[in-house]
């Protein structure tokens, strides 16, 4: 989002100079009108923000790393635009440098931080401005986002794991298909032609010749199949769009995938309460802030009227209990902390005990994908060799 410079004036009539983020020039001036200043003139375009680090490609700010360098500061009681300067110091990173001056430009125009974080949309995670924005109200930030730092290393920790776990799985696909395709485009067309030069024909050769074609003539296809699985992951990214409402609603159809799903979000759920109900935050404040992370968009929409139903004085584990998609453990460990005034303490075991869950399916899966590779790649590599072989006892035969 680009920076706009204009000379303003405030109810006191003093003169001054203001950037301000805004869409277009335009937008800008209604964002210096709703401040109660009045715009004087306009002084030209600044440089844009750091918002574009949260786009697809280029390079990305590490949140992680902020927000771990951040903390320690907050919590030694650092103002927050003295703590923004000392982790923008020295930093090697443009994107950090960059996002920590545009947040204490806006924090030295009396700009809320979770205000700013928000307009950066996609450089931060979807919980972090609630989460800051909770903390801000209540009074007890570095409290909070020391939290929230704990949150986002687990996640992270979490991210690595699956990674690591994929790569060896990864590789044998990528390794078994090239060899496969090698196999079929190079050496069966030749084996074949030196097969019709001897004069020899057979069913085998044919058939061999057949799959050759097929795969060196619609080659094209798998590109075109990556560009539209690339598109759909794309599409994925857009909450709102039809793809995504689609995707997830037939996700929680599929037996493994719908346990992963759950898993996932309800943990996230339950831990991001855990923070904000840890940090005094209103009950209120707290499901609406947490229903903010939850990714698949047909768990969310069935938590959506929680608020209206504990205004109504309904308990917390009773409106959960609506959607079809939360766990009976959850709702009675839940059950169990609301009679022990320990609700954050019960949240937090269900988020760990969804997250050691999640990681056991995760490994499962990952377990049973890689012998399946194999099995399948041995099939089509066994299936070509067998047909060699065949079209070989044929040419004997004819030489018989």
């Amino acid at each position: 989002m680009p920076l706009f410079k204009f000379k303003v004036s405030d109810a006191a009539g003093s003169i001054s100079e203001l950037l301000i983020e805004g869409d277009s020039q335009t937008d800008a001036t209604r964002r210096v009108q709703r401040r109660g200043l009045m715009p004087l003139e306009f002084l030209g375009e600044g440089a844009k923000t750091a918002q574009s680090s949260g786009k697809l490609f280029g390079p990305k700010l590490d949140v992680v790393e902020f927000t771990d360098r951040l903390v320690p500061l907050l919590e030694a009681n650092i103002p927050l635009e003295k703590a923004l300067g000392i982790v923008g110091e020295a930093q090697e990173n443009p994107v950090l440098q960059q996002t920590v001056t545009d947040l204490r430009r806006g924090l030295h125009e009396g700009r809320k931080l979770s205000d700013l974080i928000r307009e950066r949309g996609r450089a931060f995670p979807q919980l972090y401005a609630g989460i800051v924005e909770a903390g801000e109200e209540a009074g007890a930030l570095p409290q909070v986002m020391g939290e929230l730092r704990n949150f986002l290393l687990e996640s992270r920790e979490l991210k690595g794991f699956i990674i690591s776990s994929s790569i060896y799985p990864a590789f044998i696909c990528a390794t078994g298909i090239i060899l496969l395709s090698i196999v079929m485009g190079v050496i069966v067309p030749k084996f074949a032609t030196a097969l019709a030069g001897a004069g020899i024909k057979s069913s085998s050769t044919d058939l061999l010749m057949t799959m050759s074609n097929i795969l060196r003539s619609y080659w094209w296809i798998v590109f075109v199949v990556l560009g539209v699985i690339g598109y759909c992951i794309y599409a994925l990214r857009d909450e709102n769009g039809k793809i995504r409402q689609i995707y997830d609603r037939t996700v929680l159809r599929i037996p493994m995938a719908k346990n992963l799903v759950l898993y996932s979000n309800i943990s996230r759920l339950c831990r991001t309460m855990a923070i904000l109900m840890r940090s005094g935050v209103h009950l209120l404040n707290t499901v609406a802030i947490a229903n903010r992370v939850v990714q698949n968009q047909a768990i969310s929409k069935s938590i959506v009227g929680l608020s209206g139903e504990l205004r109504q004085g309904q308990k917390l584990s009773t409106a959960l209990s609506k959607s079809p998609y939360i766990p009976q453990l959850m709702l009675r460990m839940i059950a169990v902390g609301e009679e022990t005034g320990s609700v954050e303490t019960m949240l937090e075991r269900v988020a760990d005990r969804y997250e050691a869950d999640m990681r056991a399916l995760i490994k499962r899966l990952l377990s049973l994908f890689e012998p399946l590779i194999i099995v399948l790649l041995g099939l089509g590599v066994g299936s070509v060799v067998t047909i060699m072989f065949m079209a070989i006892m044929d040419m004997q035969g004819a030489a018989g």
